[in-house]
């Protein structure tokens, strides 16, 4: 049955009471994998940075953390949410060396946030019940050296590129002069994690509550590690 507006929010209602419930329960409880089991968002980045970490070091052994990830016509359970760029060099499951299934991914030119890709995390929150939301940034990222270039001379980029453009301006208008671009890179992945906050009350609710953390990431394409932002 599809999800419409009504059970989505019901769905919200009810896993944001089973999120307060497993924070009474123990710590073994909360590592618990399975289909009703909603990991802390402090796993989740561990997870995450383990991942990581076997894959710049080449030791990938695609870890599953989802149980359903195997049979993939019955569902999805991933753990995290990740806004990443197009960039065809940049592939979330490849980063953190995961199966796909584990991580609901987002992507767009310039991982900026923008109304379907926040409802897309909604979706992600409310019903599949991922506890981390992490905006990963990449270095030599076209979409922000554009949105510098248009800076400097003023001249936008042709429709609907500006779309792009106008996403991730404000993240840079306030860097000082003489910054450099992996700057302005990370100082947009920061930006556009503090939207998500701020544009969504679904979300900021369970920020609040501590049952979704959010984080951003910058991604080198030549060490293949993320420097974790906040």
């Amino acid at each position: 049955m599809p999800v419409t507006r009504r059970t989505f929010l019901a769905v919200a209602g009810a896993s944001a009471a089973g999120a307060v419930a497993l924070g009474a329960g123990s710590a073994a409880a909360m590592a618990a994998e399975g289909p009703s089991a909603r990991v802390s968002p402090a796993e989740a980045l561990e997870r995450l940075k383990r991942g990581n970490t076997r894959a710049a070091n080449g030791r990938t052994v695609q870890r599953n953390y989802s149980p359903l990830a195997q049979t993939p016509a019955k569902g999805q359970e991933p753990f995290a949410a990740v806004v990443s760029c197009a960039d065809s060099r940049v592939v979330p499951d490849t980063v953190f060396d995961m199966v796909p299934g584990n991580l609901f991914v987002v992507r767009n030119a310039g991982n900026s946030i923008e109304e379907v890709g926040l409802g897309s995390l909604e979706y992600g929150v409310a019903v599949l019940g991922v506890s981390l939301i992490v905006v990963l940034g990449h270095t030599r990222c076209g979409a922000v050296i554009a949105t510098e270039d248009t800076i400097k001379t003023g001249e936008m980029p042709p429709p609907s590129i500006d779309s792009v453009v106008q996403a991730i301006e404000p993240a840079l208008l306030p860097l000082p002069a003489g910054h450099s671009i992996d700057d302005a890179i990370a100082a947009n992945a920061t930006y556009q994690a503090r939207q998500v906050q701020a544009l969504s009350p679904l979300i900021a609710k369970e920020t609040a509550a501590g049952t979704v953390g959010i984080v951003s990431g910058l991604y080198g394409l030549a060490s293949g590690r993320v420097t974790w932002l906040a």
